[in-house]
């Protein structure tokens, strides 16, 4: 049988989704359905004196526009980082209260969907307007009260006083919004006191969990679906409030309700990444050994949620370094409450400690790559833990030669080409690696077809194909002849799909099921009276790629011995549970929440890792910035599909030097607003900012993260790329941009 973990499998679902029958949440239509529209709020902070609706009920085809005095209340539902389902903890439409512009203030429900935005269009709203700001002032920041925000290891100030450099700078990032291709929406549909929602969703089992919770429901009378998922990078995790008006309206008007949230209006909808700055104290001796490694973040946080993404937790767990200080600080601002956007912890943090390690390098003379050579580490340095594995400077080997960093000349401004500044950056990718329950049921049939069900989702990764292919792979048959259900609530329970970790999860899951129907074939095929395998211990019978042997060689292609068993099939359910995982992650994951084990466990620390390298050119006359190069090599762990992996871990470093020199969420510092709400002006890298992106992929052996040895790619991508060009940028013209994104006007 031929092997296809580890191969270049095609997307099994790629055919439907360029043939346009793939079934995207939005495209649910049940029988007489009706459209949704939001009215938002014109003002930051304050509340509504009075909402005048009438224009819009006169509106031909509206059918009835609820208010907060009109539309029927629910629950309130605790948000993510207060430990409930939530994408926040504040619910609009509940009260007169306005906490963010763009706010949604009224809903209006009509024929169609052209009719429901012009009624929305004509809802008239005054307000008691207060003060707002947008914009966090960092001065202003508290310490987040948790286990390991603020951690001290040795003595910071000996080791500064110890140091033959020092570095001390503050990096800013902005604002950013994701921006998936797929618009959000919600469809709704009651049938007497059970409810189906129709909604793109990164975790069907926390949308039905916090469903069920907002209105008073039994989870088993609400049914979630979200069969595709047309992007999300971390702004689809959670409830929503455009789901729960949806909901609520639909209940009303009795009838299924969609409401298609439009672009600009997805800027306030759901989440995004919060604006940091990040403060970096580092001292080194002569030999470029870190003596002191000091990062304070500060993130910016809604008035009513304390959204706290621990980038800390990442950069100390890089390089080796006995006295250590780690401050994770939020500074709150009148905005929605921002969330997960891809490697949300890492991506802000990477910025501002590979920026630090390269003017660290600069000022010990070193190369920057034998800078984290020297510093590079076999434990956390924190936590005491081994890694379980740690292939980081293998990875700026990789890179390295097919790079050509041998090239690079260190002196600033040494490499020109015409009127082209020419720099070479580096710096380090990491991502944890955080491990969740899962559950799969595989009912296999001996006429050579599997059938994989999970409540995991496919977000445009590839998973519908790699869960494929460990089953193929496992039970000895073709990858066509093994099809997979996901994106449903009720179906066997699988984590989340964040933080990069469900084919970790999920697989295990599936590996186990198939191992288990190898199990249980086996003991059927030894106690019949012939056959290959009758009579043997069915204990001392493996499988292996779809073959079944016994002690003594034996063997029996597993299809073949389902098929003389009675009933010819099979059905199972496998699960996957980490010894790291307690009673209380594994329950939290079953209830629909984020029940992590990793990426530090008792015995070990679980990480992937990477490295990049940057061409930057910079216009000597004009300063237009170009980045024609970007070379990465990456370890983590086993690699299902290595052409789905290609393609994650390069659409990560691309949006990496969109993360460098374009992208911002502009605000509007008097009204306390995002401006730029639309791709339009929301800039983006095109074709022509990218000219050449290479993937290396390491062969790295990991059995203790789980049995199929897999770690996250999904984030790691993004997280060096815009140090490595910001490095590189310096490299190139002298310049040390400590603010992203980096744009022309910076280098005039």
């Amino acid at each position: 049988m031929a092997r296809t973990i580890n191969t270049a499998v095609t997307r099994i679902d790629a055919p439907r989704k360029v043939t346009g029958a793939a079934t995207y949440a939005g495209d649910v239509t049940p029988a007489g359905m009706l459209h949704g529209a939001l009215a938002t709020s014109a003002i930051a902070v304050g509340a509504l004196t009075g909402i005048d609706v009438s224009k819009a009920e006169a509106e031909p085809g509206v059918i009835a526009v609820f208010t907060h005095e009109t539309l029927p209340r629910h629950k309130p539902v605790k948000g993510f980082y207060a430990g409930g389902p939530g994408s926040a903890s504040f619910w609009p439409m509940q009260s007169a209260e306005i906490r963010y512009a763009g706010q949604p203030i009224a809903y209006v429900v009509a024929q169609t969907a052209a009719a429901a935005r012009r009624g929305a269009q004509l809802v008239e709203a005054t307000y008691d307007v207060a003060g707002a700001a947008i914009a966090m002032d960092p001065a202003d920041s508290f310490i987040v009260e948790a286990e390991g925000m603020e951690l001290t290891r040795g003595d910071l100030a000996q080791g500064l006083a110890a140091a033959a450099q020092t570095v001390e700078a503050e990096y800013v990032t902005p604002f950013q919004h994701q921006n998936p291709i797929e618009l959000f929406s919600a469809t709704a549909e009651w049938r007497g006191d059970h409810l189906t929602v129709w909604m793109p969703s990164q975790s069907v089992k926390t949308l039905r969990a916090g469903v069920a919770m907002a209105f008073d429901m039994a989870q088993t009378s609400v049914r979630v679906i979200s069969p595709f998922v047309g992007g999300a990078f971390g702004s689809k995790a959670g409830v929503t409030p455009y789901a729960l008006l949806t909901i609520a309206a639909a209940r009303a008007v009795g009838a299924p309700v969609r409401l298609m949230v439009s672009r600009s209006q997805m800027y306030a909808a759901a989440t995004f990444r919060p604006e940091t700055v990040q403060r970096f104290h580092l001292g080194a001796d002569a030999e470029g050994r870190l003596t002191a490694f000091r990062h304070i973040e500060i993130a910016q946080t809604s008035q009513f949620d304390a959204v706290v993404n621990p980038g800390t937790h990442m950069t100390r767990a890089m390089y080796a370094c006995p006295n250590i200080h780690t401050e994770q600080r939020l500074s709150r601002s009148d905005t929605n409450s921002g969330g997960f956007m891809r490697a949300p912890n890492e991506m802000p943090t990477f910025f501002g400690l590979e920026s630090a390690m390269d003017e660290l390098a600069i000022k010990l003379g070193m190369d920057p790559v034998e800078l984290r050579r020297v510093n590079d580490a076999d434990r956390h340095p924190t936590e005491d833990a081994p890694f379980s594995s740690r292939s980081l400077m293998q990875c700026y080997d990789a890179v390295a030669a097919g790079f050509g960093w041998a090239d690079r000349t260190p002196e600033v401004g040494s490499m020109t080409d015409g009127d082209w500044l020419v720099g070479y950056g580096c710096a380090t990718a990491t991502y944890p690696t955080s491990l969740l329950a899962s559950n799969a049921r595989v009912r296999m049939r001996g006429t050579g077809h599997a059938h994989i069900e999970l409540a995991a989702h496919d977000v445009g990764t590839g998973t519908y194909t790699i869960l494929a292919q460990i089953a193929a792979e496992r039970l000895g048959l073709p990858v066509a002849a093994c099809d997979v259900a996901m994106g449903e609530a009720d179906l066997p329970v699988a984590p989340i799909s964040g933080g990069s970790c469900t084919a970790a999860s999920a697989g295990s899951a599936v590996h186990d099921a198939c191992l288990r129907i190898g199990r249980a074939v086996a003991a059927q095929v030894a106690a019949m009276a012939e056959g290959p395998l009758s009579g043997v211990d069915p204990a001392r019978i493996t499988l292996k790629d779809g073959v079944l042997t016994g002690p003594d060689g034996q063997t029996q292609p597993l299809t073949e011995a389902l098929a003389s068993t009675p009933s010819g099939e099979i059905e199972v359910v496998g699960e996957f549970r980490h010894t790291a995982m307690t009673d209380k992650m594994i329950r939290t994951t079953f209830e629909g929440g984020y029940g992590a084990a990793g990426p530090v466990t008792p015995e070990m620390a679980m990480f992937a890792f990477g490295a990049q390298m940057v061409e930057v050119r910079v216009h000597r006359w004009t300063r237009e910035i170009r980045a024609p190069r970007i070379h990465g090599a990456f370890a983590a762990g086993a690699i299902l599909n290595r052409k789905t992996a290609h393609s994650q871990l390069m659409g990560g470093m691309i949006w990496g030097i969109g993360s460098a020199l374009h992208e911002a969420t502009e605000i509007d510092k008097p009204r306390g607003r995002f401006l730029n709400e639309n791709i339009a002006e929301y800039l983006i890298p095109v074709n022509a900012d990218v000219r050449e992106v290479r993937v290396a992929m390491l062969d790295e052996r990991d059995d203790y993260v789980n049995p199929l040895g897999v770690k996250g790619i999904g984030e790691l991508g993004i997280v060096g790329t815009a140090a490595a060009i910001a490095n590189a940028v310096h490299h190139a013209t002298g310049k040390r941009l400590r603010r992203l994104p980096i744009r022309m006007a910076d280098l005039v």
